[in-house]
């Protein structure tokens, strides 16, 4: 008899202990390995004219035609190719036009892809050819 109530016991015992975990979890939301929209990161994309860089910050300033300055952060994941080619930061000059993709990390801006424009053949490089 006493066998049968010390095994009640621990039973009931443990019957109480696992109902109310799941009564304690009941107030939690799941768990969500999915972002949620604040967290997930935004790429956004800007083109406009270099007007100027910090090397040792390893920041370009972009002038966008129509908006106000943008400074980007150029980092180790960072792709920037020019023709097709992919060249340094170093190779970066103040007057270029560029096309940025960069995502928006806190208060940082952080290049993704940088594509330097190659600058359009101007009349006076091309040689006119004279009619007869």
């Amino acid at each position: 008899m006493r066998k049968e109530i010390l095994c009640l016991a621990i039973v009931a015992l443990m019957v109480l202990g696992l109902s109310s975990q799941g009564f304690c979890m009941a107030n939690r939301p799941p768990a969500s390995k999915k972002p949620t929209p604040k967290q997930a990161e935004s790429i956004q994309k800007v083109s406009g004219m270099v007007s100027g860089y910090d090397r040792a910050k390893s920041t370009i300033s972009i002038a966008p035609t129509n908006g106000s300055l943008i400074t980007v952060e150029i980092d180790k994941a960072s792709k920037i190719s020019k023709a097709g080619k992919w060249i340094k930061m170093t190779d970066i000059k103040t007057g270029d036009v560029v096309s940025v993709a960069y995502e928006t990390k806190g208060w940082k801006k952080i290049a993704r892809t940088l594509i330097v424009q190659e600058k359009a053949a101007t009349k006076a490089a091309i040689p006119e050819k004279k009619k007869k």
